[in-house]
């Protein structure tokens, strides 16, 4: 298990090094840094390498992609690459099963670098040429009425739209009201869930859940997750319908409140 561990280790800080290294000699890329998993301490023997890069508005990407490619294939030959705004995932030879590349771009002047430590954690520098690696505003106007607006949607349209799996469930197309119930149920639940517990992450769908919710609460979304047979289903869909009415009540009182200020502060 060591060496198996520190093998993998090892291939990640050679890729990070090797590809941070080749991209700072470039005079139009301004700053790198690590973040997914590692911004948030929780790297393990399943996670991806997510590497940054801020460059200047006219640095040409593809420019840019040819040469961490370049430097990658020194380390590995590369069996496939997927084009994935605002990056690329890169998947090479000898990275075993799991072992994916996420490198991704950033202009200088996007309003959005994805350093927000309450949605991206805490970027791990790998050079900054001139203090370019500030963590952005957590209390970001933009993302504050963005999520508004969500909740405002689905305080009309939750319950109404529950209406797409019981019609399934009467017709019994099974796979059909499966698919609606993840769709139009467990899918805007986890949004009210995030929007009640992790709002900064309201948007994230299901993934990361087991860290944004605390743990009775994420242990009784799972409860509703794994389906047996559609007399289960039946059941599940209506304890999650009563859930998210409870949900959108609590949030009528919690995000009632900011929208006043939050519509000042986007002004």
């Amino acid at each position: 298990m060591f060496t198996v561990a520190h093998s993998y280790n090892n291939l990640r800080d050679r890729i990070r090094t090797a590809v941070a290294e080749g991209l700072r000699a470039r005079p139009d890329v301004l700053a790198g840094w690590e973040g997914g998993s590692a911004a948030f301490g929780a790297v393990d023997a399943y996670s991806d390498i997510d590497l940054s890069f801020l460059v200047t508005d006219v640095a040409p990407l593809d420019t840019l992609h040819t040469l961490a490619e370049e430097v990658l294939s020194e380390i590995s030959p590369i069996s496939t690459s997927h084009f994935a705004p605002p990056g690329r995932y890169y998947k090479l030879k000898d990275g075993g099963e799991f072992l994916l590349l996420d490198l991704c771009f950033y202009r200088a002047s996007s309003s959005d670098h994805q350093l927000d430590v309450e949605r991206h954690g805490h970027a791990i520098p790998l050079f900054d040429k001139a203090d370019w690696l500030k963590a952005s505003a957590t209390t970001d106007p933009t993302k504050a009425i963005a999520r508004q607006h969500r909740y405002t949607e689905l305080e009309g349209w939750f319950l109404v739209s529950q209406n797409f799996v019981r019609k399934e469930l009467l017709r019994g197309r099974h796979a059909d009201a499966m698919a609606a119930f993840w769709g139009y149920t467990l899918r805007p639940l986890a949004e009210l869930l995030r929007m009640r517990y992790c709002p900064a992450r309201w948007d994230f769908g299901m993934r990361y859940l087991d860290r944004d919710l605390p743990p009775s609460v994420h242990a009784q979304f799972c409860e509703l997750l794994f389906v047996q047979d559609i007399k289960d289903l039946e059941g599940r869909f209506a304890a999650a319908q009563i859930w998210g009415a409870e949900l959108l009540n609590e949030l009528a009182l919690s995000e009632s409140a900011p929208k006043d200020s939050e519509a000042k502060d986007g002004g």
